[in-house]
């Protein structure tokens, strides 16, 4: 799933973005979302925070209460580099400013520009680079889901059960698929890593580990106790070598 999300408050250029979108996608909703956010508040930052899959943003620099600069600045300070970010503005002098403001933006698009052409090529671009950022697919309850591998937190195989469970940062499936076959389909994916012989976690989604009573804690305060002894070692190293990894 592709969510689009609109962070601008005047009624005229949410529609020219969400045209924009259109032309570029057409209208498979099935594989689409469009989200529209006019200011920030809590039952928005909720919104975003339900948000499962790849996201990309095109955030006004002026929108009341929280600039589209600020709410880019606290969604990387939360950990996501993945999210592509289109900023736009009417006012040409706030371009330095969100160059500079190491969030890591895509484009930046004045309101005064050929904005339709821009806009749409910028998406194009960040199509692009989400489609090289794999998704874990399978079956639950009849409907095909893709999970964005950085929304996983951990696979966990159930000890009583013909089942493996994937916990994600909002929601957990259950899937009639071994630990082992997941594990041969992750092996390309360097910051997957088997902790025991029934789970797999994901090292970026980790908060800290408590190596004393075996507990993996992860960004959203869920947890496992699946470490084995002798894996201990390794997973010391890999998280201190995380950079490593992300570079992969």
């Amino acid at each position: 799933m592709i969510n689009f999300i609109i962070y601008e408050d005047s009624k005229k250029w949410q529609e020219n973005y969400r045209k924009a979108i259109l032309r570029v996608i057409g209208h498979k909703k099935d594989h689409y979302q469009i989200l529209v956010i006019d200011k920030y508040t809590k039952e928005a930052k909720k919104k975003l925070d339900d948000l499962l899959g790849k996201n990309i943003y095109l955030l006004d620099m002026e929108v009341p209460g929280k600039s589209g600069l600020d709410l880019a600045r606290e969604i990387r300070n939360t950990g996501d580099w993945e999210s592509q970010m289109i900023m736009i503005t009417s006012h040409e002098c706030f371009k330095e400013e969100g160059y500079t403001s190491k969030i890591l933006m895509l484009d930046f698009i004045t309101k005064k520009e050929c904005i339709d052409d821009k806009i749409e090529e910028a998406i194009v671009v960040a199509l692009r680079i989400h489609s090289r950022h794999k998704s874990f697919k399978f079956t639950y309850n009849n409907e095909l889901y893709q999970i964005s591998y950085q929304d996983i937190l951990y696979f966990e195989k159930d000890l009583n059960h013909n089942y493996t469970s994937i916990i994600t940062k909002h929601d957990t499936f259950k899937l009639k698929q071994s630990i082992t076959k997941i594990e041969t389909e992750l092996l390309s994916v360097p910051y997957f890593f088997k902790t025991h012989q029934s789970c797999i976690v994901n090292l970026k989604n980790i908060e800290r580990i408590d190596f004393t009573n075996n507990r993996i804690y992860f960004i959203n305060n869920g947890s496992t106790d699946l470490l084995s002894r002798n894996k201990k070692k390794i997973l010391k190293e890999k998280i201190t070598k995380g950079d490593e990894y992300d570079m992969v």
